[in-house]
């Protein structure tokens, strides 16, 4: 099975100091599901429940990224905006507690941290027994003093989006201020060194266009901080590559269908975390489980697809996912420091075109 590494650790400690503290307190939990998560796909093998939950808890962003599809017309035009109910997050945590599901993230499309029962989300899910509680954020709401309620809370990772520096984070991170940002990350490390506490983990990633040409001084300035740092390869969430130029894997198969399934901020379910557009809605946790979403037809076809080689031509959304991209390694040196990156053939690196 061919996995693209979307995402390339550029930490000097390698990603080892991330996942010591990702797995502290229940390490041989973690390890399990690490086999699990990786194992399943590559023998097509469906546990009865997912591995790990994507929960949409807001689909309201408070950024304007010229790269991201939140910006465009169509997204804008064709998909709701709003915030999930506590009722329904409830009920899909209570669900996945009874399966004894390993993890849960509270972040989709939009910021989770704009919620004002965010908080009270992380706090219900560590209540209910799932071992770890993630988020995605771009912190521009995540102020020092509710960082800390949610630490207390138990969140357990927090993945920071922070592209550039300097005038380039305020370019991309609209309309973030970079020494705002930078001030709230480094209140963050503090946070937990007074609480003596090593959760959450803290990534922080940056796509690569941002960053290439000063990855050092990006590494040196937020090593102390955090406990990894990564970048990510651009992807074409807007839909402007020229189709022609696309290639993709011979014989990719997906392993998402094996891992997880993600709920939306109104209960719908769509049969991928990379389905941004909902172009295949697989079932509504509102009418039905999760449990028979997961196990039901339409996600059956869905494995099928991938399991015959027929996903981009036969899933919509599988054909713009960058998964099954071809992608060629591009050989980054800088302060002696040798990084191998992706980039997705018959694609521009420039940002917002």
């Amino acid at each position: 099975m061919r996995i693209n590494r979307d995402q390339v650790c550029i930490s000097r400690a390698k990603d080892f100091r991330f996942f010591l503290n990702r797995g502290r307190g229940h390490m041989w939990a973690y390890l399990l599901n690490r086999l699990h998560w990786h194992t399943y796909p590559r023998l097509h093998f469906v546990s009865r429940f997912p591995v790990h939950l994507d929960i949409e808890t807001s689909a309201v962003c408070n950024m304007r990224c010229p790269m991201c599809f939140t910006t465009t017309d169509d997204f804008k035009a064709k998909i709701d905006k709003g915030l999930m109910e506590f009722s329904l997050f409830k009920k899909a945590v209570d669900e996945a507690s009874r399966y004894k599901a390993y993890s849960i993230r509270i972040s989709h499309r939009g910021e989770p941290f704009v919620h004002p029962q965010a908080v009270d989300f992380i706090a219900y899910a560590k209540q209910k027994g799932i071992k770890e509680v993630a988020s995605l954020s771009n912190i521009l709401a995540l102020t020092p003093e509710l960082f800390e309620k949610a630490m207390k809370a138990g969140l357990d990772w927090l993945t920071i989006s922070f592209d550039g520096l300097g005038k380039t984070y305020e370019e991309i991170r609209k309309p973030a201020k970079f020494e705002e940002s930078l001030a709230k990350v480094t209140a963050y490390k503090s946070i937990k060194e007074k609480a003596r506490s090593d959760k959450p983990v803290i990534k922080i990633q940056s796509v690569w266009p941002a960053i290439k040409d000063y990855a050092r001084e990006y590494i040196d300035l937020f090593s102390p901080f955090v406990d990894a740092i990564s970048s990510n390869p651009l992807i074409d969430y807007l839909h402007n590559d020229n189709p022609e130029a696309i290639e993709y894997w011979d014989n990719f198969d997906c392993p998402t269908p094996y891992q997880r399934l993600t709920v939306l901020f109104n209960g719908q379910v769509p049969y991928c975390h990379n389905d941004e557009f909902n172009t295949f809605i697989v079932g509504d946790v509102l009418e039905s489980s999760i449990y028979d979403i997961w196990n039901g037809s339409k996600m059956r076809r869905v494995r099928q697809a991938h399991a015959q080689h027929e996903g981009v031509e036969v899933l919509s959304a599988c054909k713009h996912c960058f998964l099954p991209r071809k992608a060629e390694p591009v050989v980054e040196h800088f302060g002696g420091k040798r990084i191998v990156v992706e980039k997705y053939t018959g694609r521009s690196e420039e940002i917002g075109r």
